[in-house]
């Protein structure tokens, strides 16, 4: 079974549509080539087509997790940035600029999923016959910051696990001074990892808590405080500069057709068999001296 779920109610006129359209009528658009945006090509992506990737995902299911809802995100996100500054951005540089301005709601989801799912697919070693490990520098910071490569990966899948509803659990490293630490982050629905989005972060998930504990923060409106979203700063106050290095999908269609509805736990495991730890080594800043002994901190 294929499940597609869509991440917002497409709107009729978005706000950047809009926005193009009010100036269209004040000075003739100049002629220009649209620039719109194309589903990644992975790495061996005509073997995955027709292969999937063994050990995690069959050929169908590869095609809906990746190929079909891609490409679904890609057709929406072109469609709403159509005729405004925005089109043909970095989808990185789109959920940056998206993330403090309610406005641009729709269009900050799909560009933030368009990142997040193919950061996610990046990440996966499709060599089925490789079995990839940590480099010995990054297994020694796994193990100062996590103790053992067996704590990070018990804490991680069963963060992934816990999540009622759909989302993305990360790795991330803090830009730290002397040496970044690793840590563990899950954002849910189309929430970003990437330190200019922590507005629009939603490390929360809403259904398990109380919807009025959020009615005092919720100040999205003309007279709110994000209709003065180009005057704050990018990086809430108080807010950590982190890098992403790895992430799992935890949306259902994602897992549901090759696991059924109660095989999202042997999907993670299977995940976890499949990171490509060098891609995740190649994110990651190891300095020296990473075996100095750390506090655990989830």
């Amino acid at each position: 079974m294929t499940v597609l779920r869509c991440i917002a109610r497409r709107p009729a006129a978005t706000a950047l549509q809009a926005a193009a359209s009010a100036a269209s009528k004040t000075r003739a658009a100049p002629s220009f080539a649209r620039s719109l945006y194309t589903v990644p090509t992975l790495a061996n992506h005509d073997q995955l087509e027709a292969n999937g990737i063994p050990g995690l995902f069959s050929k169908q299911g590869f095609r809906t997790a990746y190929t079909k809802y891609q490409q679904h995100i890609i057709d929406e996100l072109n469609a709403s940035t159509a005729g405004t500054p925005y089109e043909g951005q970095e989808t990185k540089s789109l959920t940056i600029e998206f993330a403090r301005d309610p406005t641009k709601a729709y269009a900050f989801n799909l560009a933030s999923m368009a990142f997040n799912n193919h950061f996610f697919f990046r990440g996966i070693n499709t060599n089925p016959d490789v079995h990839s490990t940590p480099p010995s520098d990054l297994a020694i910071q796994i193990k100062r910051d996590f103790s053992s490569m067996d704590t990070l990966r018990d804490t991680f899948l069963a963060t992934a696990d816990a999540m009622f509803g759909p989302g993305f659990v990360w790795l991330v490293q803090t830009k730290d001074v002397e040496a970044g630490h690793l840590r563990i982050l899950p954002t849910y629905i189309a929430g970003s990892p990437l330190s200019g989005a922590h507005y629009r972060r939603q490390s929360h998930d809403l259904n398990t808590h109380n919807a009025d504990s959020y009615a005092a923060v919720n100040k999205v409106g003309t007279f709110g405080a994000a209709a003065q979203q180009d005057m704050r700063p990018k990086k809430p106050l108080g807010g950590v500069d982190i890098v992403p290095l790895l992430c799992v999908n935890t949306w259902e269609h994602a897992w549901l057709a090759d696991y059924g509805v109660k095989g999202k736990a042997d999907y993670l495991r299977a995940w976890w068999d499949k990171i490509d730890w060098d891609m995740v080594r190649q994110g990651a800043t190891i300095a020296p001296n990473t075996n100095k002994p750390n506090n655990f901190v989830f």
